[in-house]
C-alpha cells in the first residue's frame, strides 16, 4: 500500500534529479539543446525534456479530470522555459498527492486515458510510471548528451539518496 507521503518523496525525488540533469544540460556549448541526436524518438535534448515532462502532464490529466483533449503546452525553447514548465506540472502532481487517501491511491478506478477510451487503473501506478518515465529519459539525455561530446562526470542526476531539501 502506497502512501500519499512516500510518493510525494518518490516524486520529489526524480524532480530533483530532473532539475540537476537540466541545470547540468546548461553547460552545453553552442546549439547543442537543438541538436538531432540520430537514434532518439525525441531526437533533441530540448524535445526529449518537453515529452518528459508533458507525459507526466498527460498522465496528470488522466488521474485528475480524465483527459479529453490535448492539452496546449507553453513554449519551451530554452531551459529555464522547460524549468518552469516543470516545476510548474511537479507542482500539480504534488497538490493532487496531498489531497489524496491511502484508498484513494491503492484502489483500482476506471479513467478516461484518451477520448472515448477508458481503463481501470490504481492512481498509485499511474504516479509510478510519471516517476520511472522521468528516468527512462533522463538517460536518453545523458547518453545524448555523450554522443554530442559532453559526457557527465560531475552531476548526480541519478535517484538522490542523500536528504536535498
Amino acid at each position: 500500500m502506497y502512501t500519499a507521503a512516500v510518493l510525494t518523496d518518490i516524486h520529489a525525488r526524480a524532480h530533483e534529479s530532473f532539475r540537476r540533469l537540466i541545470a547540468y544540460c546548461g553547460t552545453l556549448p553552442g546549439p547543442n539543446l537543438v541538436t538531432p541526436v540520430p537514434g532518439f524518438g525525441f531526437p533533441t535534448i530540448l524535445k526529449q525534456f518537453e515529452h518528459t515532462i508533458a507525459a507526466e502532464l498527460y498522465w496528470q490529466t488522466v488521474l485528475i479530470r480524465g483527459y479529453h483533449e490535448e492539452a496546449t503546452l507553453p513554449d519551451v525553447s530554452t531551459l529555464a522555459a522547460i524549468e518552469a514548465f516543470r516545476q510548474h506540472v511537479a507542482a500539480t502532481t504534488r497538490t493532487y498527492l496531498s489531497g489524496a487517501s491511502e484508498a484513494e491511491l491503492n484502489t483500482c478506478r476506471e479513467m478516461t486515458s484518451d477520448p472515448g477510451i477508458t481503463r481501470v487503473l490504481k492512481p498509485a501506478d499511474v504516479i509510478l510510471r510519471i516517476v520511472t518515465h522521468v528516468f527512462n529519459h533522463q538517460g536518453q539525455i545523458l547518453a545524448m548528451c555523450r554522443v554530442l561530446g559532453k559526457p557527465n562526470e560531475t552531476v548526480d542526476v541519478d535517484y538522490p539518496i542523500d536528504p536535498f531539501e
